[in-house]
């Protein structure tokens, strides 16, 4: 029997094929990753709610597209169609995002018992603490313990002691603002940098006390940790859970790849100072040189964010002269109640340390970003909050009182925050269970749902001439007798603190830092806009893209600094 001759390619043929295979390779991949996405989401949706372009696979791709690249665009399209009820929008391989916008839905949410619908899911997914964080907190136990009991114990020091933090944030504000190089008077600096600095000088004497609040590398490791956790988290949103312990690592080396913000080197770094901190604790600890004074926190009865009793350890140093107060620092006060009462192991209280470093400091910082930018270029604010810096901040050690006696100022910050929010959702919750609304619709456990916080803040029906920049807004609202005018209050109309029991905590510091940023400026420069600027021109606050709901600062934007005439920095 006659055998069949095989005809092999050619080399030309070869060649065809495998310039055809990896032409078709790239275009199935994405063909079957569009499908992926759709597919996802719809068996993630719900039922019942609708989307802002409709739930076609064309537009759900077009949807997860913008809100990734513009999310507040969309969600503000969203809220201009449902603004009676409530959107969802599609987001790459996970739970949709459901936004409530009828007022009586979102008081609803406000009042929903954290068993049906928690924020505490959110932050996990948010930072992507298993993949970001590995190794730090209990696997499989839910939201860690030692992160359930941190609001109670900043409402309890951060808060009921804040008198003790300020004089020393307040000194170490001082020592960053002499650190400014000025030439002939001026000095130009990076708006956020500027802020972000600040706030990480300041912030972290609260949290790890007066020496690593002046060691240059701790600050720096701190901002580049955070930014890179940002950068990091971010990119990780866009990889399927799945495949997050396989390229999730990876990725996320790749998105910070060239710049300051590689979140493992600065992690070491932080680590470093961590443990050096931690073994002076143990050494003062251990030699006895301390007298405790335990007071249980009068708020913790009524606090369901922090179920766990526990007492704010007021310390106190004996030497020739007495007692003398000696700062109670977060980082201390986490680490002693894992050592003395075994509540933690080391490595949540570090855990927990970097996620409060990011929590308080970023979110200040990028407040304080705008209400740097808005007062550069509004010269019209500078004369009377100058005047009010100048009774309550000159010639004077700063109080919580003298802070809180600034009206303008305050509502100055609010009106900036109002309009300048972090992110364009707020008061976030994921449904543990099932949740009905009383629209009829329920929404699946694993459901994201939140509020459009920055629309709502552009609101007519909130504001008079919402779109418009009024300093004083808030001081007019209080003296013509309403309520919630002050910049920690909470109201529907004003939501960037989120709302109900689970708002933020560290709000009241975060107010008396800035105020205390504001009256050292002004106190000593003229802050104005940069000499980069065009007549006319105004620099955007936010960068080219964001991402989903969050803004990103522009961090190209400058601000200039003029030294008054007879005033120097404060050394």
């Amino acid at each position: 029997m006659a055998i069949m001759p095989i005809d092999w390619p050619t080399g030309l043929d070869i060649r065809q094929m495998a310039i055809s295979i990896c032409l078709v390779l790239p275009v199935a991949l994405v063909l079957v990753t569009m499908l992926a996405l759709v597919a996802r989401s719809r068996y993630l949706a719900n039922d019942c709610t609708p989307m802002v372009s409709g739930k076609s696979p064309l537009s759900i791709l077009y949807q997860q597209y913008r809100f990734v690249v513009n999310g507040p665009a969309l969600i503000k399209d969203g809220y201009a169609r449902f603004s009676n009820g409530l959107f969802e929008i599609p987001r790459t391989f996970r739970f949709g995002q459901v936004v409530l916008c009828k007022p009586e839905l979102i008081e609803e949410l406000k009042n929903t018992r954290s068993a049906v619908a928690s924020p505490e899911p959110w932050i996990d997914q948010l930072l992507q603490i298993s993949h970001v964080m590995p190794g730090y907190f209990p696997k499989g136990k839910g939201w860690p313990a030692i992160a359930k009991t941190t609001p109670g114990l900043i409402r309890g020091t951060a808060h009921k002691q804040l008198d003790r933090y300020i004089p020393h944030m307040n000194k170490a504000i001082s020592s960053q603002l002499g650190a400014l190089k000025f030439t002939d008077t001026e000095c130009a600096v990076g708006c956020f940098d500027f802020a972000y600095s600040i706030v990480a000088r300041s912030g972290s004497f609260a949290m790890v006390g007066p020496r690593l609040s002046q060691n240059e590398e701790y600050i720096q490791a701190v901002k580049d940790h955070i930014l890179g956790m940002i950068v990091t988290t971010r990119v990780q949103f866009l990889v399927p859970d799945g495949l997050k312990r396989y390229f999730g690592g990876f990725i996320g080396r790749l998105a910070t790849l060239g710049t300051r913000w590689d979140m493992h080197a600065s992690r070491k770094t932080l680590l470093k100072h961590f443990d050096a901190r931690a073994a002076e604790y143990r050494n003062e600890m251990a030699s006895g040189d301390l007298v405790e004074d335990l007071k249980t926190n009068p708020e913790q009865k009524e606090d369901p964010v922090s179920p766990v009793l526990f007492t704010i350890v007021v310390r106190f140093s004996c030497n020739a002269y007495g007692r003398v107060f000696v700062q109670v620092e977060i980082f201390r006060w986490l680490y002693e109640n894992s050592i003395v009462n075994q509540k933690w192991s080391y490595s949540e209280v570090i855990g927990e340390m970097l996620l409060l470093q990011f929590a308080f400091i970023y979110t200040t910082a990028y407040a304080l970003y705008g209400a740097l930018s808005e007062l550069a270029q509004r010269p019209e604010y500078t004369d009377p909050l100058r005047e009010e810096a100048e009774a309550f901040l000159a010639n004077r050690e700063p109080t919580v009182a003298s802070c809180d006696q600034m009206i303008l100022m305050d509502s100055f910050l609010k009106e900036c925050q109002r309009l300048h929010p972090p992110a364009a959702i707020s008061a976030h919750r994921v449904c543990v269970t099932e949740l009905q609304l009383s629209n009829g619709i329920t929404l699946k456990p694993g459901t994201h749902v939140g509020v459009p916080s920055g629309v709502i803040q552009y609101s007519s029906s909130a504001y008079t001439d919402p779109e418009t920049f009024d300093g004083f807004r808030f001081a007019k609202r209080a003296a013509a007798g309403a309520s919630n005018t002050k910049l920690v209050d909470l109201s529907p109309e004003y939501l960037v603190f989120g709302m109900g029991v689970h708002a933020c905590p560290g709000r009241w510091m975060a107010s008396a830092l800035m105020k205390l940023v504001l009256g050292h400026l002004l106190l000593q420069y003229d802050v104005l806009p940069s000499s980069k600027q065009g007549a006319g021109r105004r620099e955007s606050l936010y960068g080219s893209l964001s991402f989903e709901e969050f803004c990103v600062p522009n961090f190209g934007l400058e601000i200039r600094l003029r030294q008054r005439e007879g005033m120097r920095s404060s050394e």
